[in-house]
């Protein structure tokens, strides 16, 4: 079969997918990748934003290729590539779609317009869909409930981890970042407002009557950054708010850590989290899709409700006076359930069976 295989930027597709991709090639199928970037097969400079002017231009230009190419199946990841290039799609003589979702940008009960407009688009490319992936319980529900593909809703434990292990001491982690005596919190990821370091930022002088001595590094970059800055600035604990940048060892600063803290306000099946917990790191995230899916509140790891200080306070108070502990085989044992081992072949049988497979061969269309 010809496959187009897309995503909004080619640096997803390099992270999570080039063994996917690897091994359909290896089964004899044409798979050409479409993304923003070098690298890329079809190389579409996709737009941030759904309703940039520019997308309109990708959507023709879309359209065109897909008329050209004539492919037989188009695997679909990212919201973005997935909308717009169903957009361009024609309703007849078209190929098979799978639409990979890695965490809706909506909640299965949102009232907000935003909530709306994300399951409207949805809704409108359903007759364009004719399978889903889903990684958490709750996006499966909605695929399911709202009725947004033609055929199957597939679940899957996501395209796997590959957990690093530290290449620093952590003692020379902790005295480079001036944490040696400190008890420090961390979070990598984007600084934006969906992974919400807003919220960490805010509880820390509710904790520092608690703790004294405690500190937050926030690993990674983005738009937020000077934003978050300022916040600390203002509520005075600029010298407690380490801000690393975009870094290539994040799993050095994991491993430094006391805790792994995320306040993310929707998430897919996040790999920060089940990296943290295969460096036995104990983690507290709030009670959101992804999260969930992932951590079992009490056995290999701990929730607090989303937006609630008072509950997040308590909860990093209680782990770090030892009233809340965990074993920390029992942490990584969890987060190897979801390790690219694990759940490479359970995802990959998801796509061959979309592909039609029958005994290994894939049935005439």
């Amino acid at each position: 079969m010809k496959i187009l295989y897309a995503a909004s930027v080619i640096s997803h597709i390099n992270n999570f997918h080039l063994p996917y991709i690897e091994a359909l090639r290896h089964e004899g199928h044409t798979v050409l990748t479409m993304a923003r970037g070098a690298g890329a097969d079809i190389d579409i400079p996709f737009e941030k934003s759904m309703t940039s002017p520019k997308n309109l231009s990708n959507v023709r230009r879309i359209r065109k290729i897909l008329r050209e190419e004539k492919f037989d199946a188009v695997i679909l990841n990212t919201s973005l590539a997935a909308f717009l290039i169903r957009t361009a799609m024609p309703k007849k003589n078209r190929p098979l779609v799978l639409n990979i979702v890695h965490g809706y940008l909506f909640y299965r009960d949102g009232k907000g317009l935003r909530n709306r407009v994300l399951l409207f688009c949805e809704r409108v490319c359903r007759k364009k869909t004719d399978a889903i992936l889903t990684m958490n319980r709750e996006d499966e529900l909605i695929a399911r409930e709202s009725r947004l593909c033609l055929g199957k809703v597939y679940t899957s434990r996501g395209f796997g981890v590959r957990i690093k292990l530290p290449t620093e001491a952590r003692e020379d982690v902790r005295a480079r970042l001036g944490c040696t005596d400190s008890y420090l919190l961390a979070f990598v990821g984007e600084l934006s407002g969906r992974k919400n370091e807003e919220f960490l930022i805010s509880a820390l002088p509710a904790l520092t009557e608690r703790i004294p001595e405690i500190k937050l590094c926030l690993v990674g970059s983005g738009a937020e950054e000077e934003s978050l800055k300022n916040q600390a600035k203002t509520l005075g604990v600029s010298d407690r708010v380490i801000f690393t940048g975009q870094v290539s060892d994040p799993q050095n600063y994991v491993a430094a850590a006391d805790l792994y803290v995320s306040a993310s306000r929707i998430e897919g099946l996040p790999f920060n989290v089940v990296e943290a917990m295969g460096e036995e790191r104990t983690v507290l995230a709030s009670d959101i899709k992804g999260h969930v899916d992932i951590i079992r509140d009490g056995r290999d790891g701990y929730i607090f409700p989303l937006g609630d200080i008072d509950a997040f306070t308590e909860k990093v108070a209680k782990i770090h006076s030892g009233e809340l502990s965990l074993n920390p085989r029992e942490i990584s044992a969890r987060a190897m359930e979801f390790s690219f081992s694990e759940v490479f072949a359970d995802t990959l049988g998801c796509m061959r069976d979309f592909l039609g497979y029958t005994d290994g061969k894939v049935k005439q269309k």
